[in-house]
């Protein structure tokens, strides 16, 4: 009885003492794991199976009722069998804590660098509401709208944020990717929650199952208005561009056309003085001449006369020569100054057209760069010599002033006046006015009516000057009084 009641009293402590110790290790994993909660349990339970042993050992040693040893064996191998069981699962649990643990570190780190990116990373479903089932913190900033208010459509649906206009065209851009099994990238606009139009780009792709099931859809979304701005300035600039060459290329066009034109008008009018001047004076010597011989022998007496009279053929026929010579540089300019040539030539072609040309100039002296007078006394000659032999008018005004910056000139008849829109083709002067003074960095303003005469305003900008003004002292350029009133001089 004695050993019996030994190795019952072993056992128990045993007992207790394998219990107290899986009570321990099962508080320890409670601390350890997330499901702490079931640990706790298996502790409380150990330890309430030891104070249940530690009674009965109590009651055995005061009351003297020895308990079965049968009965605390199957207690023991109990609370060996759990010591045994916490024990060995132990580092399969230290080990699943460490593992959840780097999880958590890694997931916080990726949630980080979703929160730095300038957009957001979702993963939806392929349905027509775009219904979100993971969306990143960028969808504060892109959309106005938190994750979870687009979350399953809580709030509302990602389909119903994009412009009505670009949805069927993002949906079908979307399919066709899937069904191809290729990724997708779209542009497309957006509204806010603010009502801000935003342009965003989107590159996804879809996710299958091994079976080739799609499971859904992930992807990226970032804004792109700035960029998509930049691109339409760029579009506006490079059609800009290319309208200014197109218009640059049938301008180049227009004036080689209107160059050929000239040349071969040019070209005519020479040959026309040409043949009808010089030719002709030069064969009319050339036939007195041949005559001399024979009115030398016949008529004696009229040969001296027939030499004579070739010889003023020739010498007409040479002033003709230097003439059309002078048309192409004037010889006035190389003989004194602009204002002197610009008053001697409306004397010559008031006397050719039998009309008065009054030349009036507010200045004294003025000497201009040879090419930049060559082109003002053409300019002027083709105004006065267009007004005196083909407005009608009975009288021309030519006016020419100066402020320091621009030299203004003003030539105005009172005849017939043309129509503007009505000129026939092959008639250059005007052009030639207009294109002569915007070759020297001017303009040439051609005022005119049917019956109520012409005004040319041209205004030359010297030494840099600015653009075109008004007279000193405020006059009017065109302000010339009426013919034959007390203050028309």
């Amino acid at each position: 009885m004695e050993a019996e009641a030994v190795l019952t009293a072993i056992v128990l402590v045993l007992s207790i003492a394998f219990q107290a110790m899986t009570a321990v290790l099962a508080f320890r994993l409670a601390q350890e794991s997330r499901a702490g909660w079931g640990w706790l349990m298996i502790s409380a339970a150990m330890v309430l199976m030891g104070l249940r042993r530690a009674l009965v050992l109590g009651e055995w040693w005061l009351a003297g009722s020895q308990p079965l040893l049968a009965v605390e064996f199957l207690g023991l191998a109990i609370s060996a069998l759990a010591l045994a069981g916490v024990w060995g699962i132990r580092p399969s649990l230290s080990a699943a804590h460490r593992y959840t643990a780097f999880l958590a570190v890694e997931a916080q780190r990726l949630n980080s660098v979703l929160k730095g990116l300038p957009g957001l990373v979702y993963r939806c479903r392929n349905d027509p509401q775009w219904t979100m089932e993971f969306i990143s913190e960028g969808c504060g900033s892109l959309t106005g709208y938190a994750p979870e208010d687009l979350l399953g459509n809580r709030r509302i649906a990602y389909a119903e944020l994009i412009e009505p206009e670009d949805r069927e065209a993002v949906w079908h851009a979307v399919q066709e990717a899937v069904a191809e099994r290729r990724p997708y990238r779209i542009v497309y606009r957006i509204r806010a929650a603010d009502g801000t139009l935003k342009w965003v780009w989107e590159q996804g792709q879809g996710i299958f199952h091994d079976d080739g099931e799609l499971l859904g859809l992930q992807g990226y979304i970032s804004d792109v208005t700035e960029w998509r701005k930049i691109q339409e300035e760029f579009e506006q600039v490079q059609s800009a561009w290319k309208q200014d060459r197109r218009e640059w290329q049938e301008k180049e066009h227009r004036l080689l056309h209107e160059w050929v034109q000239r040349t071969d008008h040019l070209s005519e009018i020479l040959a026309y003085e040409i043949h009808d001047g010089f030719v002709q004076q030069v064969s009319a010597a050339l036939m007195h001449l041949q005559s001399f011989e024979h009115v030398q022998r016949s008529r004696p007496e009229e040969a001296a006369a027939v030499l004579d009279r070739a010889a003023l053929l020739l010498r007409q026929a040479i002033a003709e020569a230097r003439r059309m010579i002078e048309g192409l540089r004037p010889a006035e300019l190389d003989r004194g100054t602009l204002l002197a040539a610009l008053r001697n030539l409306c004397r010559d072609l008031g006397e050719q057209a039998g009309i008065p040309i009054r030349f009036t100039s507010e200045v004294e002296d003025l000497r201009l760069a040879p090419p930049v007078e060559n082109n003002v006394y053409r300019i002027v000659q083709e105004a006065v010599h267009n007004a005196a032999h083909h407005s009608g008018s009975h009288e021309v005004d030519v006016r020419v002033a100066h402020d320091g910056n621009r030299l203004q000139i003003v030539v105005r008849d009172w005849g017939r006046g043309f129509d503007q829109t009505a000129i026939p083709a092959g008639h250059f002067g005007l052009a030639a006015i207009r294109d002569r003074a915007k070759m020297l960095g001017g303009t040439a303003q051609i005022v005119s009516a049917t019956g109520r005469g012409t005004t040319v305003r041209i205004t030359i900008p010297l030494n840099g000057g600015g653009t075109p003004a008004d007279f000193p002292n405020g006059e009017d350029p065109a302000g010339f009084p009426e013919p034959n009133s007390p203050n028309h001089a």
